[in-house]
C-alpha cells in the first residue's frame, strides 16, 4: 500500500474546494452585459432567417455566428478557469474584430450596409453594442486576470 492509500485502494486525499468568494458588482454587470447581448442576437439572428427567407444567406450566417460567439464569450466570462479565459479572450477579440472588419468592409461597398447583420455599420442596428461590448469585455478579461492581480499584490509592502 502506497501512501496515500486507504485499505480498500481508494485515495485517502481530500477533494479540493474553491474557497474564492463570488464576484460582485461590475463583474456581474459585465456578464449580464454580454448574456442579454447574446440573447437578443441570437433572437433576431433566428427571426431572420425565419421571416426573411427571400434575403441572402451570407449576413444571415455572419449573424448567427456572431450570436455563436456572444454565447460563448458570455460562458467564459461567467467562469474564470484558465481554458475559460483563453476561450474568452479569443471570443471576445473575434467579436470585436468581425464588427470591426465587417464595418470597415461596408463602407466601400454599400450592399453590405443595406443588409441586416449584427456586425454591419459597426453594428448600428444594435446601437453600437456588437463594438462596444467587446471592449468592455477585453477590459474586463485584462481587469481581472489572475496573474496580474497577484503581481500587483505581490509588489504590495506591508
Amino acid at each position: 500500500m502506497s501512501a496515500g492509500e486507504t485499505a480498500g485502494g481508494r485515495s485517502s486525499v481530500g477533494s479540493a474546494t474553491d474557497r474564492r468568494k463570488s464576484a460582485h458588482g461590475l463583474g456581474r454587470i459585465v456578464i449580464a452585459a454580454f448574456w442579454l447581448f447574446s440573447a437578443w442576437v441570437t433572437y433576431t439572428s433566428v427571426s431572420d432567417y425565419i421571416h426573411f427567407p427571400q434575403e441572402p444567406i451570407g449576413p444571415r450566417m455572419v449573424s448567427v455566428l456572431a450570436a455563436a460567439g456572444y454565447i460563448a464569450a458570455a460562458t467564459a466570462l461567467t467562469h474564470n478557469g484558465r481554458r475559460m479565459r483563453i476561450i474568452g479572450w479569443s471570443a471576445t477579440g473575434f467579436e470585436f474584430a468581425g464588427a470591426l472588419i465587417t464595418g470597415f468592409v461596408g463602407i466601400g461597398v454599400e450592399e453590405i450596409g443595406a443588409i441586416r447583420s449584427v456586425w454591419g455599420n459597426f453594428g448600428a442596428e444594435y446601437y453600437y453594442l456588437p463594438l462596444l461590448l467587446p471592449i468592455l469585455g477585453l477590459i474586463w478579461l485584462w481587469w481581472s486576470d489572475p496573474r496580474r492581480i497577484v503581481e500587483i499584490s505581490e509588489r504590495l509592502e506591508f
